[in-house]
């Protein structure tokens, strides 16, 4: 029989154009991650994607820039205008195109041939339209895979921007201090010229030897070198904070506001920090997500694994004379060599693989609370015995150092 086929069942035909309506929201999930975002911090957001708000974001940018920069305002311009942060949040359009990838069924195959009369033959033609049947059962699994991995994308983009926040809280401090080292180091050299230019004074006048005369040299001359390493390292410090502004050009010679402040006389409480960091940490979620959505990876796979390409349509076949026949169709792979077992072996391997990373990850969080809960208490303590002991005793010196002169 010519292998004419043709025709569709009308609930296949409706669901047909019900999937290819589907259109990718736009930002989508973002939403979510600046509610994350308010929930920790409070900074403002935003996705440059070609809108009209961009404009409005560019000229908030260059407002802050036109004033002093302070910590918080120098997190909401890196936040804004960053553009490694602006391609993070791509992920979530890949992300949101991938879900609804999964919600669609595949294209049906549409074939057709023409039969032209030989050796006393007649004319005929036939079609056919194929769709994949196990659409239909596998969508479900395929869209909870994907919003699976849409919530952990999500989650790993909220991490970044908590990460890029703090990684401009420190860059913004280190300006801070080092332009601070440097003053102190400026201070230190005036005092310096000051010393050799008298010691030079009372070497001629053959009141200072040689010795005490080279010595007050030297100290003037390492001043020197001091204050231009302090220097150098204010300028290393301030492209760091400009890499994490995402500014260049004339938006480079922004300034930094005041001084670093006193530190607070008593540190915050530090016990449950870990339990509270398990709990909380942004890259812990996304982890638990991805054991989630490797384990639904590996669910689709062994559902099928054994018969994953089965086709169903409909065919008619026509000759002059009127239809010579009409019927269904059916396609099924046979799974002779390729029974999945490599795909469900790599799937198991990466669920495992997901495990393991997480508990890992665990494991990281809960040294990284604790160094850093140390490192706390030990600067702390440097601060206090700088303040109880080494201070006033420098004072002091100095003082007595005034009264000799």
């Amino acid at each position: 029989m010519r292998g004419g086929r043709s025709g569709w069942p009308s609930a296949l035909l409706g669901a047909l154009l019900l999937a290819g309506g589907c259109m990718v929201p736009r930002g989508a999930g973002f939403e979510d991650v600046q509610r994350i975002i308010g929930d920790r911090a409070g900074e403002r957001l935003h996705w440059n994607q070609g809108t009209a708000a961009d404009q409005e974001v560019a000229r908030a940018v260059q407002g802050l820039l036109g004033r002093e920069l302070t910590v918080s305002s120098s997190v909401q311009i890196a936040l804004l205008n960053n553009p490694r942060l602006q391609a993070t949040y791509e992920r979530l359009g890949v992300s949101q195109a991938d879900l609804v990838q999964a919600g669609l069924l595949r294209n049906p195959t549409l074939a057709g041939a023409l039969h032209f009369p030989f050796n006393g033959g007649v004319f005929a033609w036939d079609f056919s339209i194929m769709q994949e049947f196990l659409d239909l059962f596998l969508i479900p699994l395929r869209k909870r895979f994907a919003r699976a991995d849409f919530a952990r994308v999500k989650l790993e983009v909220a991490d970044a921007v908590l990460e890029l926040s703090g990684e401009v809280r420190t860059a913004f401090y280190t300006v801070q201090a080092a332009r601070q080292v440097a003053d102190m180091r400026r201070t230190v050299l005036d005092a310096a010229e000051a010393s050799a230019e008298l010691a030079g004074s009372q070497h001629e006048a053959g009141n200072l030897s040689d010795l005490d005369l080279a010595s007050e040299q030297a100290l003037y001359a390492q001043a020197k070198l001091d204050l231009a390493r302090s220097e150098a390292q204010v300028l290393a410090d301030r492209e760091r904070l400009t890499r994490l502004l995402g500014v260049f050009g004339r938006d480079t010679e922004w300034k930094v506001a005041g001084q670093l402040s006193e530190m607070p006389r008593e540190e915050l409480p530090l016990e449950h920090m870990e339990t509270f960091a398990i709990a909380h940490r942004v890259d812990l979620l996304a982890a638990r997500e991805q054991v989630r959505t490797a384990a639904s990876a590996l669910a689709i796979t062994r559902a099928s694994r054994f018969v994953n390409v089965v086709q169903a349509g409909g065919h008619v076949e026509r000759e002059l004379e009127g239809y010579s026949a009409v019927g269904p169709n059916i396609q099924l792979q046979i799974p002779l060599f390729d029974q999945g077992q490599a795909a469900v072996a790599r799937l198991a391997a990466q669920s495992r693989q997901s495990q393991r990373v997480l508990e890992n990850l665990a494991i990281e969080v809960r040294s990284q609370v604790r160094a850093a809960r140390f490192r706390v208490l030990a600067s702390r303590a440097v601060i206090d015995y700088y303040r109880a002991a080494l201070l006033p005793l420098r004072e002091r010196i100095v003082a007595l150092s005034q009264q000799q002169y």
